[in-house]
């Protein structure tokens, strides 16, 4: 900018200098002008089709955007239809009914109808589609068309979950032509059509000017991959993004720019200290207690720096769902608590466990914190650090660990403590009997109950160390407005998102 000022002050009278005048006008121009958005993403997905990976990055850019569900968790958190107009579920609790949206078609041209939503969920039902959250769908007996706009789902048993992992990005609907190409080329019915994915760089997605709902008011969104810390913050300080998702750490600098704000984004990134529950000594309940109140979760929440006050969880639930129950305080840190009832367990000073952690920042200096806690009330710690491929093949596959530091992401999934061959190796009668009750649930009521019970008996089987929600931000320029910051889907979904007295 200041060599186009220096050049403008050099150059003659007459339209030479009118010509420059406008040049240095255009180039001050604010980027909401173009109707645009350019937003940093850490992570670049493996593919585009969130219906067969696990990576949250792929739903992030696409869910709501690109692919729609049957039904969607909105922007203040509420559950609503979405390709459905509405839904029923029978008195037996047995039978879902969803009335669908007319008129709607894929980015292609091809028809959405029943037809299409029948096999998008049977696709997802079988066992070899690989589809992350097929565990939703186990009391799932049929999906038919009944018509071109209705769509019956018939269950084995009652399953009062099933609307809200209907809005999950691995349900969404896809085309039968189509499905086999979205990971590269993703085809949906959504407001933005995918326009280009540039490896290692971006992905850029355009409105759909054919759109069947309200059209959205950005024309363009770019999605760049973020490589490194130094990277992103030479990105931001040259202004190349308007925002930057799911911070978690940042500069001083940048909390002070009076050009960007911070914006709240109310995830349900669960940071647990995960427990192999049937490997000695850990199969002893006492020395499960032990561990949670052995762990300093103030402390270690710290470990995201001082901008970020995470919030502290007693279980595996978000505070902010209505049905939450606060069970922060059943294990207060207390060394000397935790070192009595080890002993009454019978656990030798100096008995050394393995601690293995992720390829993270939450792992590598979180996984220190831990360790040296443990370590105070007695055991002799040894961190072993894995990569992603081999955390997900020893530990979440084998279960051939004694304990681990994750973060949980995935939303509402208190369901896998329900689960026989899950990584935790927890099984209990008691729990499963409060599950099956929740699945049972007819009213908002009585479920938001069920599931207080369910985080209670969790929380007392001492299943796992539960330390704090992930303090999720975004770092976005303050003349954007639009965003949807209390859904807990790991997205970041474009059609409110608007500059300043923008219109549609």
């Amino acid at each position: 900018m200041h060599r186009l000022f220096d050049l403008f002050q050099r150059t003659g009278s007459g339209i030479n200098r009118w010509l420059m005048l406008s040049l240095l006008l255009l180039c001050s121009l604010p980027l909401q002008a173009s109707e645009h958005i350019r937003l940093g993403i850490q992570l670049e997905p493996p593919t585009l089709d969130p219906t067969i990976t696990a990576a949250a990055s792929a739903g992030e850019i696409t869910w709501c955007n690109v692919f729609e569900g049957l039904t969607l968790v909105d922007g203040d958190g509420m559950l609503k239809p979405r390709l459905a107009r509405e839904w029923h579920l029978s008195e037996d609790g047995l039978t879902y009914t969803f009335a669908l949206h007319k008129g709607v078609t894929f980015h292609d041209g091809s028809r959405f109808d029943a037809h299409a939503a029948a096999f998008s969920l049977n696709r997802l039902l079988d066992e070899n589609s690989g589809n992350p959250q097929r565990m939703w769908f186990e009391q799932v007996d049929s999906v038919t068309a009944q018509g071109d706009e209705q769509l019956t789902i018939t269950l084995k048993q009652p399953d009062a979950m099933l609307p809200f992992a209907l809005s999950l990005p691995a349900a969404v609907m896809v085309h039968p032509d189509t499905a086999d190409s979205n990971s590269q080329h993703p085809i949906g019915t959504g407001p933005y059509r995918f326009d280009r994915w540039e490896k290692g760089h971006s992905v850029t997605l355009k409105r759909n000017i054919d759109y069947w709902g309200k059209p959205p008011y950005l024309h363009q969104a770019q999605f760049l991959f973020m490589q490194t810390t130094v990277g992103t913050e030479n990105i931001l300080a040259e202004g190349l993004v308007d925002g930057l998702l799911s911070v978690t750490r940042v500069g001083n600098r940048f909390m002070i720019r009076p050009d960007y704000r911070m914006s709240a984004r109310k995830l349900q990134s669960k940071m647990i200290l995960a427990i192999n529950n049937a490997r000695p000594p850990f199969n002893d309940l006492r020395v499960r207690r032990a561990l949670s109140h052995a762990i300093d979760r103030n402390r270690v929440s710290k470990l995201y720096g001082p901008q970020f006050e995470p919030e502290l969880i007693g279980s595996h639930f978000p505070p902010s769902h209505p049905a939450y129950v606060d069970l922060v305080d059943r294990y207060p840190f207390d060394p000397m608590l935790a070192r009595q009832l080890l002993d009454s367990a019978n656990v030798t000073e100096g008995k050394t466990i393995t601690l293995t952690i992720p390829p993270t920042d939450y792992g590598r200096y979180g996984g220190l914190m831990v360790a040296d806690d443990l370590e105070a009330v007695g055991f002799r710690v040894e961190l072993e650090q894995v990569d992603w491929t081999t955390w997900m093949e020893r530990v979440f596959r084998q279960k051939d660990y004694e304990l681990t530091l994750i973060m949980h992401v995935e939303p509402m999934d208190l369901n896998i403590y329900a689960r026989d061959d899950y990584y935790f190796n927890y099984e209990n009668t008691a729990f499963k009997t409060i599950w099956n009750q929740v699945l049972n649930a007819r009213t908002e009521k009585e479920l938001n109950r069920l599931l207080g019970e369910a985080q209670r008996r969790i929380t007392e089987d001492a299943v796992n160390v539960f330390l704090f929600m992930r303090p999720e931000q975004n770092l976005m320029h303050r003349d954007l407005e639009g965003m949807w910051e209390q859904s807990p889907i790991p997205s970041f979904v474009l059609e409110d998102i608007r500059w300043v007295n923008q219109k549609r």
